[in-house]
């Protein structure tokens, strides 16, 4: 049986949610071992690796938050959604990095401008190197899920993983040139984790942040959503798109301008054909929202300051009162044009001779946003 939508969201989301707890799992005990063995081997880059680490558990809690969010339905308080909160879980964890950076630099230089006099101990170059292998097996693990839900949140944390392999590496080479003799080294290591930290919070802050504040995707992608919406029949000009990331995917509207002659009912057909064709030729767009306007006349005064029908209609009535009997009008059509509005009235019977001299001779004696008065009927009635 083939997968559903909603049966590929729940794996997804199970794979999301195992990937997060793989990481809980992992980093608390190796935060703490970091940590402590570097206390005691007297190893700030140990230590600065270990608060990496502790930097990856919480960036692990922030995403089994987000994942508890983000799945759920659109409801009354979040009508687009709540794709939103794996973007700000993924800013979460850019800051934090990013503190993490500062308060290890800021040690560092310390370090280096007053060098300890005992340099680490071998524990701390065994920690280091058995949180290489660890941490770079998390990654791939972690970075595998990624590419197959196509989340940057769950991207960003697999990079958080990788660089807190990086950063081990920067710890054991820092140890090692310590223990040789370069008492300084230890807090150089230290200094470039803290630099590769800021470099990763950059990478992946940058965009959660450009989300958040609405910034448009790329503009190609607004040409192939063009391209598709002018390749639907009927659709004369497409304008005015406006794009958004939503947690990733995208969101657009659009209006479209299409023949003022359409019927409501055609328009919408239309307008709807144009937003399938969308849907189906970008799999990143989520949705996309279609204003359908009247071709040439979408920004006129006719759009935005001619009267509305039951004005209209009363004009119409007056114009017709002793012409055409009421019971007579089967339908009264309203098409606004940029030169006035016509007003299309079908009748049930063909009136007297003339009436249609007369009904113009009305309209044009009184003050009113109707240009014209159309009867029609039908032949032989």
């Amino acid at each position: 049986m083939a997968a559903t939508p909603e049966t590929q969201g729940d794996q997804s989301l199970g794979d999301k949610r195992r990937a997060a707890w793989a990481g809980v799992v992992l980093n608390g005990p190796l935060a703490a071992s970091k940590i402590l063995a570097g206390l005691v081997a007297q190893s700030q880059a140990l230590v600065a690796d270990g608060v990496h680490s502790l930097s990856d558990l919480v960036s692990d809690a922030a995403v089994i938050w987000a994942l508890g969010h983000s799945h759920r339905p659109p409801d009354a308080d979040h009508p687009f959604g709540h794709a939103r909160f794996e973007t700000l879980a993924t800013l979460v964890i850019a800051a934090m990095l990013l503190l993490a950076a500062g308060g290890i630099l800021i040690d560092a230089g310390a370090r280096l401008i007053d060098p300890p006099d005992t340099p680490p101990g071998a524990l701390a170059l065994w920690v280091a190197a058995a949180s290489i292998a660890l941490k770079e097996g998390l990654y791939h693990y972690t970075r595998a899920v990624a590419k197959r839900t196509g989340s940057a949140m769950m991207a960003a944390n697999a990079w958080h993983h990788r660089s807190d392999a990086a950063t081990s590496v920067v710890a054991l080479a820092g140890i090692g040139a310590a223990m040789l003799g370069a008492p300084w080294a230890d807090a150089l290591g230290a200094a470039i984790i803290a630099l590769m930290l800021a470099r990763v919070a950059w990478t992946y802050g940058r965009p959660a942040i450009r989300e958040l504040v609405d910034t448009a995707p790329d503009a190609a992608v607004g040409t192939r959503i063009t391209d598709a919406l002018m390749a639907t029949p009927g659709v004369r000009d497409a304008h005015d798109l406006r794009l958004r990331r939503m947690g990733g995917a995208i969101q657009a509207d659009v209006h479209v301008a299409l023949d003022p002659s359409m019927t409501l009912s055609e328009a919408h057909r239309v307008s709807e054909a144009a937003r399938t064709q969308v849907l189906a030729q970008l799999p990143d767009v989520a949705e996309i929202i279609i204003h359908p306007e009247p071709d040439g006349h979408a920004d006129g005064p006719a759009a935005h300051e001619s009267a509305l029908r039951p004005e209209l209609t009363q004009v119409v009535r007056d114009c017709l009162r002793g012409i055409v009997e009421t019971g007579s009008i089967r339908e009264l059509r309203l098409d606004y044009r940029d030169e006035g509005v016509i007003a299309v009235v079908e009748l049930r019977d063909a009136p007297a001779q003339g009436a249609q001299t007369l009904v113009a001779e009305r309209l044009q004696a009184m003050q009113s946003d109707l240009s014209e008065i159309r009867l029609l009927w039908a032949t032989g009635s």
